[in-house]
Order: C-alpha cells, then structure tokens, then sequence
C-alpha cells in the first residue's frame, strides 16, 4: 500500500497500484513496481505501513491509531487490550457448552430410540456421551483455574508438548470421538 502525502498532509491511500493524476501529469500504474521509494517521495507517493500488530479478537480489543506521516511513509500503528477476563471465561464456556450440545446432537436418536423402543444405546455410544460430558466439566475447571488473558488463550492453542504427543488440537479443541 501507498499514500500520497502533501506538505507533511495524508491525501489519499492507495491500495492497489493504479495510474495517477499529480500537478497535472499522468503516471502510469507501472510506477510502483518499476520506482523506487526515493523516486516514488519525490511526486509525493510513500509507502503506507503497519507497525504493531492485531491479537485474537476473542481475548483482545484490536484498534488501530490514525495514519501518521512520517519522512518517508505513512504509518498506523495496531495495538491489542486484554478483554475483561471474566467476559471471556463466560464466552469460552458457552461455546464448550455449545460444542457439547452439537456433539450429543449427532447421537440423540439413538437415546431417542432407546427410552422410545427400549433398545439399548450402544455401549461405544453412551460412553462417548459420557466422555464428552466429563469433557465439559473439566475444560470448565481449566476455565475457570485460568487468572489472566494470557493463560486462557493458551488452552486454544497447541503447545509443542502437545504436537509432539501426537495431538491434532488444544486442550480446548480436543473433544473425544466416538469409537467405531
């Protein structure tokens, strides 16, 4: 990205290159990939930059500060704030409650069936149910053992120790299947 900058001014920004109308001269979009920076500054175009970074929205505010123009380009600087941590401890729960629930949903026929016809669920069925309830329960202890912003989004993400085990997910994502 690009920005035309005028007495130390933002004008415009460009994101994708294009030709150009500047003092009544017509530049051709071939000027950001054949000029260089210098040459670029000198009819007022210099690069538009981001510097700092954004987080996962689900533990963080991202913002984003307004385009600062600098010497040589125009720069907005990204940031990140901790979201409250008991907010995101209720979030991170409901949603574990949700995926239980859509995990159970794909075998509530067969608990259907069984108070209906009084076939018995299978026995890999009702221990799955039973693994994904005991699941639950303990993913909310980590939840809620959890203090800081840092800790929590740790359980969504997989350590090396874990990859190394052989696992294909966090401790948050990791649900039991179903044996088959």
């Amino acid at each position: 990205m690009w920005a035309q900058v005028l007495n130390d001014q933002l004008i415009s920004i460009i994101n994708r290159p294009k030709s150009l109308v500047i003092n009544n001269v017509t530049y051709p979009k071939q000027i950001f990939s054949k000029w260089s920076d210098s040459e670029r500054k000198e009819i007022g175009i210099v690069p538009y930059v981001y510097t700092g970074s954004h987080k996962n929205e689900v533990f963080y505010t991202n913002a984003e500060a307004p385009p600062v123009v600098e010497g040589n380009q125009v720069s907005v600087n990204r940031s990140s704030t901790g979201k409250d941590v008991g907010v995101v401890k209720s979030e991170m729960k409901a949603n574990a409650a949700q995926t239980l629930a859509s995990l159970l949903s794909q075998t509530d026929w067969v608990v259907i069936r069984a108070t209906e016809t009084s076939k018995a669920a299978p026995t890999k069925t009702a221990a799955w149910r039973a693994a994904l309830r005991k699941k639950l329960v303990d993913l909310e202890a980590l939840i809620d053992a959890k203090t800081d912003i840092a800790g929590l989004e740790a359980l969504t993400v997989l350590t090396q120790a874990e990859a190394d085990a052989g696992k294909e997910s966090s401790v948050f994502y990791d649900w039991p299947e179903i044996e088959k």
